[in-house]
């Protein structure tokens, strides 16, 4: 049992330090993959937010321009210096916007490249436009009017809202793939989080499992410990460890009372059992008195084997002289059945009971084992398969009543 323990000890060791490094490991392993999948995230809202920047800046020049325009051809048609004013402030805010557009773009040469193109494109709508209203203030408003229906203007117009559409269409979609790129990484973060979560509380549930089984086999090996210590390795019975242990707890609580018997057995014609046919017969012999002494005694009284062919039975709560003659009649009937049942009158099998009460005739409990030796001596004195009953010397003489075999 200690051996078959310890190797059971040791593989629940060695499961439990496999989980811990595993937990460790996947938790370790978790927090990396978080820390990878956060840079990402990061780095997606970053090109959000890069690409807002660009689809604002590009936005704003296409803005620009129409309010430079709009300005120029109210200027055209009605000579109205005040058309001049968002026509000047379109210009003077189309460079600020251009470099902006240039800085958001960063370093990605095709959205550059469509940058330089815009900008071209914006310093030739600049120019035809200021031709036109430097025309219309000299008084030649029929040649500006006339350049504006050569559709320069337009085409140049025509040619930087595809290109800013071009370059709109390559940031819208930028940023929608970062969204999507930082939606599916939370999913995945989510999902993957709920799986760890569910693996460790599996893997507590696991180790709760491992040690509540290596709790019960200490706990079992414990009880198997105390029933080898306080009972009868042949019978089965409570030993004499077991039965002073049971004496001294009624010492602790006795009530005056409350009366308790103890009657001592010494089996006799059981060494003749063994000289005549070995010790195993002998322990076969017990194991039968064991099972029919337990029979005819009550379930609360303790029934004891205290050495090799004597018995104890310890009755808290007994009854008066009457019963407790039936009783010993009854053991000994008993053991003479069993001498008949197993070998058939071959040997003369018997009992020998010394009786002692608490409180009449000892005036404590821890006296009543000694008492019923000595009076269990008496009955063997008087013949055998007798019982008497001892007292205690300063109690009186001792009541010896005898059976004939």
């Amino acid at each position: 049992m200690p051996a078959r323990l310890f190797r059971s000890a040791k593989a629940d060791r060695n499961r439990f330090i496999a989980l811990y490094v595993s937990m460790a490991v996947g938790l370790l392993v978790a927090a990396g993959l978080f820390v990878y999948e956060a840079k990402i995230i990061v780095a997606d809202g970053l090109r959000d937010e890069e690409a807002f920047s660009v689809l604002g800046a590009a936005n704003r020049v296409l803005h620009d321009l129409e309010n430079a325009e709009t300005g120029q051809r109210g200027y055209l048609l009605t000579g109205d210096e005040s058309y001049l004013v968002p026509y000047r402030q379109g210009v003077h805010d189309l460079d600020d916007t251009i470099l902006r557009l240039q800085q958001a773009a960063g370093s990605d040469e095709k959205s550059l490249e469509l940058v330089r193109r815009v900008e071209h494109a914006k310093t030739s709508k600049v120019t035809e436009l200021a031709r036109t209203i430097e025309l219309a203030r000299s008084g030649n408003r029929a040649g500006a009017i006339a350049l504006v229906q050569t559709n320069e203007g337009k085409l140049y117009m025509d040619g930087l809202r595809e290109d800013l559409n071009l370059l709109l269409n390559n940031w819208r979609d930028r940023r929608k793939a970062a969204t999507q790129d930082a939606h599916r990484r939370l999913v995945f973060g989510s999902a993957a989080l709920v799986a760890i979560a569910v693996l460790v509380c599996c893997l507590m549930v696991y180790t709760v499992y491992i040690q509540r089984r290596a709790f019960a086999r200490v706990h079992a090996y414990s009880n198997a410990l105390d029933q080898q210590a306080a009972h009868d390795t042949l019978t089965g019975l409570p030993n004499r460890r077991r039965l002073l242990s049971a004496i001294d707890e009624l010492s602790g609580h006795a009530a005056g009372s409350r009366r308790t018997a103890l009657l001592y057995l010494d089996i006799d014609g059981f060494k003749n059992v063994n000289d005549a046919m070995g010790h195993s017969a002998g322990d076969v012999l017990l194991r039968r008195l064991a099972e029919s002494l337990r029979a005819v005694t009550r379930h609360d009284d303790m029934l004891a084997r205290v050495g090799g062919d004597e018995f104890v039975l310890l009755a808290d709560d007994c009854g008066d002289d009457s019963q407790l003659r039936e009783l010993a009649e009854r053991l000994v009937s008993s053991v003479r059945a069993v001498g008949e049942r197993e070998y058939g009158g071959r040997f003369a099998i018997g009992v020998s009971i010394g009786i002692a009460t608490f409180p009449d005739r000892v005036r404590s409990i821890a006296g009543l084992l000694d008492v019923a030796d000595a009076a269990m001596y008496a009955a063997k004195r008087s013949g055998r398969s007798t019982y008497s009953f001892g007292a205690s010397t300063a109690a009186g003489v001792s009541n010896v009543i005898r059976m004939t075999r």
